[in-house]
């Protein structure tokens, strides 16, 4: 067979695929928490016989679409480094963090919703809390990880079901949103006179 006919064919299949994820994405971003696979390929301009052949289900799209945030996330992500004072990192951290949430909204409110009806959406959100954690107990002082109560206060205010709540259900700007997590926070990160 004619090479150029299998690279012709390959780029199409690649195109579909590519216009299949974006699809999904922008059904997400237009407040389509759940879309069903037709609504899928006519969004992407698709027969849903093409959506099942990139995809066996709805579970392996969303596992595509996992993949694809993280790879545009790990990027974003703050890296521990000892020899920055924790306070500068965490700020860092909180920046970044927010950063991230803003910039995938659409996606936590779907991921929220569908985490009890797909494992791997629920696998990815317990992983993500999992890695959120981790980055937290790096950076954050002994005698804020030595109070299981503050660090998990600190933990669910830099949580995206925080972020997405004051952002969508109580109408703040980032920015408000941002002070919002800042100011609760300002307390519980006093250093109790140390």
């Amino acid at each position: 067979m004619n090479p150029e006919v299998i690279d012709g064919r390959t780029m199409r299949s690649r195109r579909s695929r590519q216009r299949i994820l974006d699809a999904i994405v922008q059904l997400w971003t237009e407040g389509i928490v759940e879309p069903t696979a037709e609504k899928v390929a006519k969004a992407a301009g698709v027969t849903n016989r093409t959506v099942f052949r990139h995809f066996a289900d709805m579970e392996s799209l969303y596992r595509e679409i996992i993949l694809d945030i993280h790879d545009q996330v790990d990027p974003l992500r703050v890296e521990y480094d000892a020899d920055i004072p924790w306070r500068r990192q965490f700020d860092l951290l909180v920046l970044r963090r927010t950063g991230i949430f803003e910039k995938l909204m659409p996606l936590l409110v779907s991921s929220q919703a569908l985490r009890y009806r797909s494992g791997a959406i629920a696998a990815d959100v317990k992983q993500n809390v999992k890695r959120m954690r981790k980055t937290l107990r790096q950076v954050l002082p002994d005698y804020l990880l030595s109070n299981p109560v503050t660090f998990a206060a600190i933990e669910v205010m830099l949580s995206s079901e925080v972020w997405v709540r004051l952002r969508r259900d109580q109408g703040l700007s980032a920015r408000r949103a941002l002070a919002v997590i800042q100011n609760a926070m300002a307390p519980m990160l006093k250093d109790s006179g140390r």
